[in-house]
């Protein structure tokens, strides 16, 4: 005699997952542990990010869950954002997720809980041009690169029109500073910036 099916009126087992393919994304996050790091996709250096989010607070990271797709979901998004910020070379993106919890994410005042902090574009850029191109010689801005917000804001305070790369080298070739560009200068050197960039501007 076949058994009856009941209908499940409980809603089910409570899980940290709204749905399968959600839990399917999270088991894709143990594969960091043995995957190498060249092989990484866009749902391993979220589970990195998740790691890390962890080791730092003690805490799970919180999902938007704003769509039943995973690979449509906030995160994902902006770990595809970053990539075309930055760059889609998975041991590089995992670099930069690193840098950004050792540098930043540890002088923040509060807990961060969004993963959107981590395409803030003056962000992006101050490791794009003071840690990454420092590192890579084959890659170079040009004079009319813009400078990282956090770097052309304290020419703006000082009351200079400095915007771009360009504008910073021929303001650091001056014979005769004034007293405001040489400030402006050592605050930029305290914030990071590495000068040895402007060596390589074309």
């Amino acid at each position: 005699m076949a058994t009856k099916k009941v209908k499940d009126t409980t809603g089910g087992e409570l899980t940290t997952a709204p749905n399968e393919q959600w839990q399917k994304l999270f088991d894709k996050f143990k594969d960091i542990d043995t995957l190498d790091v060249t092989q990484w996709k866009a749902q391993h250096l979220l589970g990195y990010f998740c790691k890390k989010y962890y080791e730092t607070y003690n805490v799970k990271y919180s999902f938007k869950f704003n769509s039943p797709f995973p690979m449509k979901s906030f995160e994902i998004f902006q770990v595809k954002k970053l990539s075309s910020m930055l760059t889609s070379n998975p041991s590089l993106l995992k670099e930069y997720i690193d840098w950004v919890y050792k540098t930043k994410v540890i002088q923040a005042k509060r807990r961060l809980t969004s993963i959107s902090f981590m395409t803030v574009e003056g962000i992006v850029n101050e490791y794009k041009f003071n840690v990454l191109l420092a590192g890579k010689k084959n890659l170079s801005v040009d004079r009319t690169t813009d400078l990282p917000a956090n770097y052309a804001s304290i020419f703006k305070t000082a009351g200079l029109p400095v915007k771009t790369y360009g504008d910073l080298a021929f303001v650091s070739q001056m014979s005769d500073p004034s007293p405001e560009i040489l400030l402006a200068f050592t605050q930029l050197e305290e914030a990071g910036f590495d000068k040895d960039i402007l060596t390589r501007i074309v």
